[in-house]
């Protein structure tokens, strides 16, 4: 989602939240009560309509044999690699992980044939 939207939808949220708060204070607990029910049930509506259309989207898998460029500056911490239940050993890719700068640390490999069922063998 793009940020433009997200903003979009904090502003709708901010102003409906005030909305029903000047509601809450201005008119009886009747007008109070029926308001905040619909509105409620307007906020299902759209949560479910959310959800189905997050559920539809595609998902996003990363390709097993992609290049990948890892880096730490600064002081900052980088890994690259990944980590595979099956034991095949092969590498998924190549890996460029470099560290720059005082205190910077970078580490780069995959780990394979680890149990992340946790299982004894």
């Amino acid at each position: 989602m793009q940020r433009g939207t997200l903003w979009w939808i904090a502003g709708v949220g901010g102003a409906a939240t005030v909305a029903l708060v000047l509601v809450a204070l201005l008119t009886s607990q009747e007008t109070t009560g029926l308001v905040s029910g619909v509105a409620g049930a307007v906020a299902g509506v759209v949560g479910a309509v959310a959800a189905v259309l997050a559920l539809r989207a595609p998902a996003v898998t990363p390709t097993a044999s992609s290049d990948r460029t890892v880096e730490a500056r600064g002081g900052g911490v980088a890994a690259g690699g990944d980590i595979n239940e099956s034991g095949g050993g092969a590498s998924s890719g190549h890996r460029n992980v470099s560290a720059s700068g005082r205190g910077s640390v970078a580490a780069g490999g995959d780990i394979n044939g680890i149990d992340l069922n946790r299982r004894s063998s």
